[in-house]
């Protein structure tokens, strides 16, 4: 009986996702090229929920062996933060918050508008060496005349800043 269970939770999941996915990239045209339109106040909003639930695989490496994590790409994100405040060199970007960074990149670059988003680890958690929390940034900040729709929503207590933008 759990199996059936685990494969009607699949399905559901992966209905939502496609769902999410014809909503945020719209119609279109006659000639099928994309609409070319402004961001709508909500981008920011079905940004931040196709993030927390579309799922993704990341390949990477760890002493020379190749692993496989699946998540959320906001879970994948939230991962990679704490990941990356465990890594014993300051500063150092293990290949997991790069397969992750690299992943939620080209999710986002499906979208057609402008998107940033931020991830930090919460305030007071510290790495190895007592350095600060971690933070992740994906895509291209805003242009400073930009019109910018912002989200915020919390996993695993990595707070995730999302930003969009006409591009």
């Amino acid at each position: 009986m759990r199996g059936v269970s685990t494969v009607v939770d699949a399905s559901l999941c992966l209905l939502l996702v496609s769902a999410s996915a014809l909503v945020l990239s719209g119609p279109p045209t006659a000639d099928g090229t994309p609409r070319q339109h402004g961001v709508a106040p909500a981008s920011a909003d079905e940004t931040a929920e196709l993030l927390a639930t579309a799922t993704a695989r990341v390949n990477y490496s760890v002493d020379g062996r190749t692993r496989t994590a699946h998540d959320t790409l906001a879970g994948l994100l939230a991962s990679a933060v704490d990941a990356d405040v465990r890594t014993a060199a300051p500063g150092a970007s293990s290949t997991f918050a790069e397969a992750v960074i690299g992943k939620v990149n080209r999710q986002l670059g499906r979208l057609g508008v402008g998107v940033r988003v931020v991830a930090r680890a919460p305030p007071g958690r510290v790495g190895p060496d007592e350095s600060p929390a971690g933070r992740l940034a994906v895509g291209p900040a805003s242009p400073p005349d930009a019109d910018v729709h912002a989200a915020e929503f919390v996993v695993r207590e990595v707070r995730l800043a999302v930003r969009t933008w006409s591009a």
